[in-house]
């Protein structure tokens, strides 16, 4: 067994009976900042391990947590090395890297909704849905289902349904008020014989 006493650590004497007294105990910041020193200074896993009282099979896991967020699917052997990389000038953050974490299903699923709306009609301003609604309530086209329920959904969660149907009355009395003011000479004979 070699003697490995030049990277003894402080705390080590302490774990000479149990190799890994702190393991399974909740991982501080003091632990994370030890294990960027032993990361400057060049230790092993095995090494750094000893230094926390930790078992070595768990601490690549927590290495990785150092890393950036798209950095952590790294396989567990790269982290160490990739930490040495990131603090190759000395300054990299690792605490702001530990700070980040993956959103939770509820939170993807949110930004997923935000870039639908984006992408489609929620994604438009409230002057431009509401010609668009407008343009679907008025027109004598036929439009697919899909779309006026689309519409209608971002309309209501909008709350402009009111506006629209204030918009619609407008349309129809300005329609009546343009056919009203049609001249009428000539149709009388018409309107008689088509009635």
């Amino acid at each position: 067994m070699s003697d490995d006493r030049r990277d003894e650590h402080p705390l080590l004497a302490a774990f000479r009976d149990d190799p890994a007294p702190r393991s399974r105990k909740p991982w501080t910041e003091e632990d994370f900042a030890a294990v960027m020193e032993a990361c400057r200074d060049g230790a092993s896993i095995e090494q750094i391990a000893r230094r926390l009282g930790r078992t070595p099979t768990s601490l690549p896991m927590h290495v990785r947590r150092m890393l950036p967020l798209e950095e952590r699917h790294l396989p567990i052997d790269l982290a160490l090395p990739r930490l040495r990389q990131l603090d190759a000038d000395g300054d990299y953050d690792w605490l702001g890297a530990l700070a980040q974490r993956e959103p939770s299903p509820w939170e993807r699923d949110q930004e997923r909704r935000v870039e639908q709306r984006a992408l489609g009609l929620g994604g438009l301003s409230d002057e431009l849905l509401l010609d668009i609604g407008l343009a679907l309530v008025t027109s004598t086209a036929t439009a697919q289902d899909a779309l006026r329920q689309q519409c209608a959904a971002e309309l209501r969660r909008r709350g402009l349904v009111a506006h629209l149907e204030q918009q619609s009355a407008a349309a129809a009395d300005a329609a009546v008020a343009r056919l009203s003011a049609l001249p009428t000479d000539g149709y009388r004979d018409w309107d008689a014989a088509v009635f």
